[in-house]
């Protein structure tokens, strides 16, 4: 998907934007009148009133009669289209913004889980046949990260579609749009390509099997290790390509990260305490990975990827039947 031109309206919105997000605005601030506002961001009073009307639409700040614009808090009255301006934010600052990743994952795990019960009650044959073709197709994509994400986000459109939900499908349709415009999120999409569609093949088998209530107890055992090895790699990827930078940016983006505002620290201490990746150095993640390795393998993340004893990938290749893996246990007794 393209993304949008940029006017003058635009630009000045996006300047103020950041500045209230950022916290330079304060929530209750009024902004400086007509005639000051255009001289300091430059433009005419008529493209500054179109500014100030694409920051109203988006419930940052608002007309009060006889006093001007005054800013309001964003987590009170903005929508989820403003995750997409916090993390191109960090991403402009050199900074990968983990904790908005971590929160954007555990939105889609929440709402995945609830709608695979949807779909494996809902969908026609014919919708489960075409998940497994376009799951069939995404494999040769794995290597190319633009594509790979796009395909994704194809397989997450016919998943919402197959559980006949209209709000889903409106909420689903903000996030693609969001993701698709800004390019920052793709390496949440393709850092563990191979993990995420071997999720998927596990996945489509519990979805035949017509069990909503084991798909979504399974679905969250295999999302939760998924978006934990996901935010991982990330955090290692982002720390090593951070020390091969020269001190002077690294110094920058410090800098940067450090002016996000008190709303985007408490979103780092509410991830961090659940996701320690979010913070992770390359130093920790080396010394994470050999714990990684002795993990139990009852562990669905790397279950679904290296052991049969997980019991959610004993669904999927025990010879008992799909939906009942208590069966297994008969076949042991």
């Amino acid at each position: 998907m393209a993304q949008r031109p940029i006017t003058a309206a635009h630009d000045a919105a996006e300047r103020l934007r950041r500045q209230i997000l950022q916290g330079e605005l304060k929530p209750g601030a009024s902004l400086p009148g007509e005639r000051e506002l255009s001289e300091r961001l430059g433009v005419s009073r008529l493209t500054q009133r179109a500014a100030l009307t694409e920051l109203q639409a988006q419930g940052l700040i608002e007309k009060v009669h006889g006093a001007g614009n005054r800013v309001l808090d964003y987590r009170e009255t903005g929508g989820i289209e403003l995750i997409a301006y916090l993390a191109r934010q960090a991403i402009d600052g050199g900074v990968v913004p983990l904790p908005l990743l971590g929160e954007l994952l555990e939105l889609r795990r929440m709402v995945a889980i609830e709608l695979l019960g949807l779909v494996c009650q809902r969908a026609t044959s014919e919708e489960l046949r075409a998940l497994r073709e376009h799951r069939a197709s995404m494999q040769a994509l794995v290597d190319d990260g633009h594509a790979f994400m796009e395909a994704d986000l194809q397989f997450a459109r016919l998943l919402v579609r197959a559980g006949h939900n209209l709000m889903l499908e409106l909420l689903s349709n903000t996030v693609r749009r969001m993701v698709s415009e800004h390019p920052g999120f793709e390496a949440a999409f393709t850092v563990n390509a191979r993990a995420t569609l071997m999720v998927y093949d596990r996945l489509l088998e519990l979805l035949e099997s017509r069990d909503p209530t084991k798909v979504r107890e399974l679905a969250s055992r295999f999302f939760e290790p998924l978006d934990r090895r996901t935010l991982d790699r990330l955090a290692e990827a982002s720390a090593i390509a951070a020390s091969a930078r020269p001190e002077s940016e690294r110094a920058e983006s410090r800098t940067t990260a450090s002016a996000d505002g008190e709303g985007a620290r408490k979103r780092r201490r509410k991830t961090t305490s659940e996701s320690p990746a979010s913070e992770v150095t390359a130093r920790e993640a080396t010394a994470r990975e050999p714990k990684a390795k002795k993990k139990s393998a009852a562990d669905p993340a790397d279950s679904v990827a290296k052991s049969a004893a997980d019991p959610a990938d004993s669904v999927a290749k025990s010879a008992a039947d799909p939906a009942d893996p208590t069966k297994k246990s008969r076949v042991r007794q």
